[in-house]
Order: structure tokens, then C-alpha cells, then sequence
């Protein structure tokens, strides 16, 4: 019920808005009034720099795409029609029936796809963002899901922003902005100082195994994380002196307490050391 009148009184806001030309909000037309000029391609990329532009009642976005290297807050990375049934009315559908009719439509699998996430990889602050058709693309024959990833972290006050392609980002340096890393009990982008780095996947453990001993629970982990570890960085952990691993067991600590997985990080030998920037191989990744 709270969700119900939030959604509503969103819904109320919205449509107050509509008649206030001169509300900053609509410095573009973003929120899709007035004409439509936005790019249905992969690879564009897109100002989204007002919180309400991402709301869940804002449904288009009708406004110009930028330059991918100008400062921008979402990047198609999928276009998918939209089909059947769904696609036969004239008019468009009520913006919450389209919304759920199309749910799911933007993959994620896709999306890490698109960033150049192999299955060690691990990302954040970058979600799918599921753009449909204005009224007016809608009566233009326009029938289809714009997929963005969009940038966070992102609340209701504030916007975060990039100023490169986001395509294949994983296997950049620049990458390092959406991996996952931490420092003591806190996990941030490994762009920042830290002490350890995340290689996925989780180690999963049966109800049986999370009874056991924290030793054997270690060393089940340890040896789960050989693998994948040596993946990420292009070599064996044993060909890299300078680094070691922490393998943690489940229920976990820091950043996952509670956790009923175990967890791959790495990091300096030198635990006085702060590392910045990933250890991903990124050139071991074949395009």
C-alpha cells in the first residue's frame, strides 16, 4: 500500500510538472515531452543528470544523445523489440501495464556482456536502465526497449556521471571504477585506496557444509578460489610473490557478515600496502 501511494503521488508530481516549461527539470526534454530527437542505437550514450529522470514513473527519454566522452549518465547497451500482442495498440499503453508487460526485457547477463565481464568478473554501480517509447515515438511506429546501463550510485538528491564509453570498460584500466574491492569492513570501487579486490564467482556451500569447522570451511573456499584466481590475473597466484589470497568463509565478515557463501579476494602481500587501481589481466581477456 505505501509503495501503491508513493508510485501515486510520484504519478501526481509528474503531471504538475508538466505544465512548468520553465522547471529546471525540463531545461531539456528529457522526460518525454516535446519533440522526439533520442538515438535508438547501441553504443549511444545519454544525459540523464536529474534524479527524477530515473524515477520508476518516468518511462521515455526524448532527449539528443551526447558524445560518449562528454560527461553523460547512461550508454545503450541492447535495443529489443517489442512484440506481439503488446506491440498492436495505436496509442500507447498505460506507462505501468507497458512497464510490467515488458519487465525483464533488459538482461543483465546482457549488460556485463556489453562491459566485457567474462565469469570471473564482478561489477557495480552500474544498472539496467529500461527506457520504452514517448506517446509520440509510439505513434510513429516506434516498438521497441532502449537498454542503458546507467551509472551509480544514484539516489534522489544526486547523479553520478562518466565521460568515456562504457562499452568493454571491464577490460580497461578505467574498469576499475565498477569492480568491487575493500578496505577493512568497507566495499567501494577499486579506484579507490583498498586492501583487497573481489574475484567472482561466490563459493556456494551446502546447509551440511556451512556446520562445519571454520578451518575446513577455509580451506574449501581456498581451494574454489585457485581457479577463477588465476584467471583474473593472468598467472597463478603462486607466480605472483607480491600478492595473496584471503579466502572468506562463510558466515563471512567485513562487508558480507552474514554471508552464507564464501568470498575470492586478493590483495598485497604487504598488508601495510594499499593497492589502487585492479589486478585484472586485462589483456589475458580475448575480445
Amino acid at each position: 500500500m505505501k509503495r501503491a501511494m508513493a508510485m501515486l503521488a510520484a504519478a501526481v508530481l509528474t503531471a504538475g510538472l508538466g505544465g512548468c516549461a520553465s522547471s529546471p527539470i525540463f531545461e531539456h526534454v528529457g522526460m518525454g515531452v516535446g519533440t522526439f530527437t533520442t538515438v535508438w542505437d547501441v553504443g549511444s550514450c545519454h544525459r540523464l543528470d536529474q534524479p527524477v529522470q530515473t524515477d520508476p514513473m518516468m518511462l521515455s527519454d526524448t532527449s539528443p544523445a551526447v558524445p560518449c566522452q562528454s560527461e553523460h549518465q547512461s550508454e545503450t547497451y541492447a535495443v529489443v523489440p517489442i512484440t506481439g500482442a503488446v506491440a498492436a495498440p495505436e496509442q500507447r499503453p498505460s506507462p505501468l501495464w507497458l512497464q510490467h508487460a515488458v519487465a525483464g526485457a533488459c538482461k543483465w547477463s546482457d549488460l556485463g556482456a556489453y562491459l566485457g565481464a567474462t565469469d570471473v568478473d564482478i561489477f557495480r554501480d552500474i544498472v539496467p536502465l529500461q527506457i520504452l517509447p514517448s506517446d509520440d515515438e509510439w505513434r510513429a511506429g516506434i516498438r521497441e526497449v532502449r537498454c542503458d546501463a546507467l551509472v551509480g550510485p544514484r539516489t534522489t538528491a544526486s547523479v553520478a556521471s562518466v565521460a568515456m564509453p562504457l562499452k568493454q570498460i571491464l577490460r580497461r584500466a578505467a574498469g576499475a571504477r565498477f569492480r568491487v574491492c575493500s578496505f577493512g569492513d568497507v566495499e567501494l570501487t577499486c579506484d579507490q585506496p583498498h586492501n583487497w579486490e573481489l574475484v567472482y564467482p561466490y563459493v556456494k556451500f551446502t546447509a551440511t557444509e556451512l556446520k562445519a569447522d571454520r578451518k575446513t570451511k577455509v580451506a574449501k573456499v581456498a581451494a574454489a578460489c585457485v581457479s577463477p584466481v588465476a584467471t583474473y590475473l593472468g598467472t597463478a597466484l603462486t607466480n605472483r610473490p607480491d600478492l595473496v589470497l584471503y579466502p572468506e568463509p562463510p558466515p563471512g565478515d567485513g562487508p558480507h557478515a552474514g554471508a552464507v557463501s564464501g568470498f575470492c579476494w586478493i590483495g598485497p602481500k604487504d598488508k601495510d600496502r594499499l593497492a589502487t587501481g585492479t589486478l585484472r589481466a586485462l589483456g589475458s581477456v580475448t575480445p
